[in-house]
């Protein structure tokens, strides 16, 4: 009596056969991925923690070498002011040359023809001069500092990506 249905329900054992090995295989498949994803969350946050310390560090000292030049650049304006100041205006000319070229260069410009250089005094005393330049180089060092310092912040995080990547 079952013998015309034996055919049948053997392919409809073997059809669930393959159904309920291929959902075996595809939750243990997830389970698998699900664990590497938790292994990746835990090494993001150990990185993260880690890129937040470097962080704090670097700031720290951009903030402490900054500071060390502002100091500086305080300190040589007052000798300018109590000492070169005196000696520099009462015996030195700017000449107007001098004046072009110098605010062609702050602008990256070429300066004015040959007439913008022949040879006259300016207004500009001295010291103004020397001010202008301790003001220009204390923002190429404040620049240097923090280039340096985003340097260091750069091949730190690096290096944490990198470990992180292991």
């Amino acid at each position: 009596m079952l013998t015309p249905y034996i055919t049948l329900i053997k392919l409809i054992i073997i059809v669930l056969l393959v159904i309920g090995s291929f959902f075996g295989g595809y939750r243990w498949n997830d389970q698998k991925w699900q664990l590497q994803i938790s292994e990746m969350e835990k090494k993001i946050a150990v990185a993260e923690e880690k890129s937040n310390e470097v962080n704090t560090v670097v700031e720290t000292k951009i903030v402490e070498k900054v500071k060390v030049v502002k100091e500086n650049v305080y300190i040589n304006k007052e000798v300018l002011k109590e000492v070169a100041a005196k000696q520099l205006d009462d015996k030195c000319s700017v000449p107007e040359s001098t004046v072009v070229l110098i605010n062609s260069a702050s602008q990256s410009e070429v300066a004015r023809g040959a007439g913008s250089t022949d040879g006259r005094t300016s207004d500009v005393k001295a010291s103004a001069v020397i001010e202008t330049v301790v003001d220009n180089y204390a923002t190429c060092n404040e620049t240097r500092e923090k280039l340096i310092a985003w340097q260091n912040w750069y091949r730190e995080q690096k290096k944490i990506f990198e470990e992180s990547q292991k």
